[in-house]
């Protein structure tokens, strides 16, 4: 099993606009496998899908985090 890179979040300003699923790993401070589940799941918005390999939106994720956290109702939420 692969490991998940603990060094924090990606940062905002130096890093691509998308992220991978272990950086979703990190921010959610789940596997990567438990990121998969909830993308298979449709549970996460903002899924990129380049040939066999996902990434996401940082700021499709930032956003729908932000409405999360601020109490939005789950219907409120747009997943894409």
């Amino acid at each position: 099993m692969r490991k998940v890179r603990a060094s924090g979040p990606p940062k905002l300003e130096t890093e691509s606009p998308l992220l991978t699923a272990d950086d979703l790993a990190v921010w959610f401070h789940c596997s990567r496998r438990a990121v998969y589940d909830r993308v298979f799941r449709n549970q996460i918005p903002g899924v990129v899908r380049l040939g066999r390999r996902l990434y996401f939106d940082r700021v499709t994720i930032q956003e729908w985090l932000r409405r999360r956290l601020l109490g939005a109702r789950p219907d409120d939420l747009e997943i894409h």
